[in-house]
C-alpha cells in the first residue's frame, strides 16, 4: 500500500492528474487545501483505490498538517500526485487517519501524566524566559505547540473557526482547529505523553478575549486537570471524535500552558487579576550567575560562559561588564529615570554576532537605551554636551576604537566600564 498526497483544485478531477495511472489498488490518497487567512495546510479528503478501478472517499475530519515546501512543490498546484516516503508519512500523518477501521480505543486515565499547570514567565527583555522553557521542558521529554499573541490575534486563531471547504466542487463548512484545540487533542489521546502549549508575548494580545470560554478551564486540581468543564461541540468533535460531541471539554493533567511576558512592554494589554490568578507568575531573574544545571549540557554552559565574557568588538569591555554597568545606572537613577528598573538590559538581550559587529550592537543596544530607557533623561547616561542625536552617538561608537568608543557616555559611566 502506497500513500499519496495532492492539492485539491476545483477545476481538476483526480483521474485527470497526469500520474494517476500509477495509483495501485489499495493505495490511499489524501487531498489537502491551504487556508489563505492563516496560511495553514489541512487534509480534508481521503480516497482509496478499489479493485474495480474506482476511488472511494472516506469521511474524515479536517486535520492540520505541517506540509513542507518540498512536498507542496512536488504536487505542482494539483497537477501531480506525490507518493510520500516512509519518514514523510510518519511526520505528516498518524495511525488513526491511515486506518479508520480500527476500533476506537478507550483512554487509560490511570497512565496519564500529572502535574500540568499554567505558568507565566515574566522579566526584563532578554532575561532568559525562552532559555528557561528550553531547559526545564526539554524537547526529548515534551511535545510543543508554539504561538505568539499580538493585537490582531483572536479567539478564532487560537481555538479554531468554521471555514468554507471545497470538495468535488461542492462548498461545505468545516471547523478548522487552532493551536489550542490541536494540542488539546494530542494531549488527551496520548495520556503517557507530556505536552506544552507555549504562548510568547501573552500580554501583546487581548488574552481574556482570545481564551473566551476556555478561561473556565484554567482552574486546575492538584493533579493538573481542569476543575470545571465547558461544552463546545466544535472542540469536542476534534478532540473526542464526531460521536462524542456532547462530551464536556477539560484540560488534561499532561498539558502545560506556559506563557512569556516582558515587563517593560508598553502599549500592550494588561492582564486582569482574575486571569493572572489562574497562572503561576514566575519571575525570571536577570542574573549572569547561572549554574551548570540550568543548561541542557556542559557544552551549552561553556558556550554561555564564553558569551558573557566576550568582548564588545574593538574594546576591552565584556558584555557582562557592559550590561551590569548600564543596569546599575538605571537602578541608581530609578527615582529620576522615567523608565524604571524593568527597562534593564537582559543577559540574553544580544547574541554573539551582535558583539562581533559594532553597527549591529549600536542599532540594537544604543538605540534601545537612547529611545526607550533614557528617553526623557538622556543626560543620565549619554554625553549630551557632545552628542545631541542618536545618529551622532552611533557614528562615534562605530567609527572609534577601544575607550574612545565609549566617549558617548558621561565620564562616570565610562570610568565604571574600565574599573
Amino acid at each position: 500500500m502506497n500513500i499519496w498526497i495532492y492539492a485539491l483544485k476545483n477545476d481538476i478531477e483526480i483521474k485527470d492528474i497526469e500520474n494517476y495511472k500509477n495509483i495501485l489498488v489499495g493505495d490511499i490518497i489524501f487531498g489537502y487545501i491551504q487556508i489563505i487567512e492563516n496560511g495553514g495546510f489541512f487534509i480534508v479528503k481521503k480516497l482509496v483505490k478499489k479493485e474495480d478501478g474506482q476511488v472511494e472517499e472516506n469521511d474524515i475530519e479536517s486535520i492540520k498538517v505541517d506540509l513542507p515546501y518540498s512536498i507542496m512543490y512536488c504536487c505542482k498546484g494539483g497537477r501531480f500526485l506525490y507518493k510520500l516516503q516512509k519518514k514523510e508519512i510518519n511526520f505528516l500523518l498518524n495511525e488513526k487517519i491511515l486506518d479508520d477501521s480500527k476500533n476506537k480505543e478507550e483512554i487509560d486515565e490511570n497512565i496519564r501524566e500529572k502535574g500540568g499547570e499554567n505558568i507565566i514567565l515574566y522579566g526584563v527583555p532578554g532575561s532568559g524566559k525562552s532559555h528557561t522553557i528550553k531547559t526545564k521542558y526539554p524537547n526529548n521529554e515534551y511535545t510543543f505547540e508554539k504561538l505568539v499573541f499580538h493585537p490582531d490575534y483572536s479567539y478564532s486563531d487560537f481555538i479554531g473557526q468554521i471555514m468554507p471547504i471545497v470538495k468535488d466542487k461542492i462548498v461545505s463548512y468545516d471547523f478548522i482547529p487552532g493551536p489550542f484545540t490541536n494540542i488539546l487533542k494530542k494531549a488527551y489521546n496520548d495520556p503517557s505523553g507530556k505536552y506544552v502549549l507555549v504562548i510568547d508575548e501573552i500580554n501583546r494580545g487581548n488574552a481574556p478575549a482570545i481564551f473566551g470560554e476556555v478561561f473556565q478551564l484554567l482552574d486546575r486540581d492538584k493533579n493538573g486537570n481542569s476543575d470545571y468543564a465547558i461544552n463546545n461541540e466544535n472542540i469536542a468533535k476534534i478532540v473526542y471524535g464526531k460521536d462524542d460531541i456532547e462530551k464536556p471539554i477539560k484540560i488534561p493533567s499532561n498539558l502545560w500552558i506556559i506563557a512569556t511576558m516582558n515587563t517593560s512592554d508598553q502599549n500592550v494589554f494588561t492582564l486582569d487579576t482574575a486571569f493572572q490568578r489562574r497562572f503561576s507568575m514566575q519571575l525570571v531573574k536577570n542574573s549572569f550567575d547561572k549554574k551548570i544545571q540550568e543548561f541542557e549540557s556542559e557544552e551549552k554552559y561553556n558556550e554561555y560562559k564564553n558569551f558573557i565574557d566576550k568582548k564588545i568588538l574593538n574594546t576591552d569591555v565584556s558584555w557582562q561588564i557592559f550590561c551590569k554597568t548600564i543596569n546599575s545606572v538605571i537602578s541608581d537613577n530609578e527615582n529620576d529615570v522615567s523608565s524604571m528598573e524593568d527597562k534593564r538590559l537582559g543577559v540574553f538581550f544580544v547574541r554573539n554576532d551582535d558583539l562581533e559587529n559594532k553597527e549591529k550592537f549600536a542599532h540594537k543596544v544604543l538605540k534601545y537605551l537612547w529611545d526607550d530607557v533614557f528617553k526623557f533623561d538622556k543626560d543620565k547616561l549619554f554625553n549630551k554636551n557632545k552628542y545631541h542625536t542618536l545618529e551622532e552617538v552611533i557614528e562615534r561608537f562605530v567609527n572609534e576604537d577601544e575607550k574612545s568608543q565609549f566617549d558617548i557616555f558621561i565620564d562616570d559611566v565610562k570610568a565604571m566600564l574600565y574599573v
